[in-house]
């Protein structure tokens, strides 16, 4: 608890993901009070092409509170 999953356009590397990984741990541990050790950061590349097929069907049924406008 918490796991956050960002999805994302390939191209960044190792580094950049870990360093966002980090900060992202780093607010949740601010935001939410948590230990770190609890938080988990996963990525996944997805292709700009499939973008829209493969976030619909990924996050139908989640809360959304920012949508995207493409």
């Amino acid at each position: 608890m918490p796991h956050l999953s960002v999805r994302l356009y390939p191209g960044r590397s190792k580094e950049v993901k870990q360093d966002f990984a980090d900060k992202l741990q780093n607010l949740v541990v601010d935001e939410l009070g948590c230990e770190p050790n609890v938080v988990s950061v996963s990525f996944k590349e997805i292709p700009a092409d499939k973008w829209t097929d493969v976030i619909d069907d990924e996050i139908a049924g989640e809360d959304i509170y920012i949508e995207a406008d493409f």
